[in-house]
């Protein structure tokens, strides 16, 4: 089942010139980029804790999708590019949120294209993969807030806010990835078979 489930992703993108491929990220993308603008609003209004945690998560079904349906290097990149445009029209932006988006976004991209194999044939690997994904990327984020861009409490709060940060709402995103990075898998494989191919010479 595997098997065929891989041959098919390969002979999707394989059938897919490049100018679809990046039409498939674009939409994508801005599917990313709704989630972005409206979900964090969405979720504060719903009065859920660990707000940016779940977003993640459900994030991570948009990011792997995308690329069990049109992967190349830099997809998801290009993605967190335009969800990150779609967030600076939040009306409770900042740009730390931004960051967030294009570290989760450059993060996830070089993970899968470097291990592509493993997480596409493994339900374990995928498992074992989603909390080192998010820590990395978390870990990233929250040294650039305290360091560099030093917004709000992230300025003063400095180590102690970081580590607060990993100890908590890392470690939400990281159960939360656990269960929704196969979410994204399986999304993908549904979505493949209605993307037209053209017939292969």
């Amino acid at each position: 089942m595997q098997d065929n489930k891989d041959t098919g992703a390969q002979a999707l993108q394989q059938g897919l010139k490049k100018h679809e491929k990046l039409l498939l990220v674009l939409i994508f993308g801005a599917v990313f980029g709704v989630l972005e603008l409206f979900g964090r609003d969405a979720l504060r209004g719903a009065g859920i804790e660990h707000k940016s945690a779940l977003l993640y998560g459900i994030g991570i079904i948009i990011l792997y999708a995308s690329k069990r349906v049109a992967h190349f290097p830099g997809s998801v990149a290009i993605m967190a590019v335009i969800a990150s445009a779609f967030k600076t029209a939040s009306g409770n932006f900042y740009p730390c949120q931004v960051a967030a988006v294009m570290i989760n976004g450059f993060v996830f991209d070089i993970a899968y294209s470097t291990f592509k194999g493993r997480l596409d044939s493994s339900l374990l690997q995928r498992t074992l993969a989603a909390p080192v994904i998010v820590y990395v990327s978390y870990a990233a984020f929250a040294i650039l807030a305290a360091f560099v861009l030093r917004e709000g409490t992230w300025g003063t709060d400095g180590w102690a806010g970081v580590r607060s940060y990993l100890l908590t709402s890392a470690v939400a995103a990281s159960l939360i990835s656990m269960v929704t990075i196969h979410l994204g898998y399986y999304l993908g494989n549904a979505i493949r078979p209605l993307v037209p191919l053209r017939k292969l010479a």
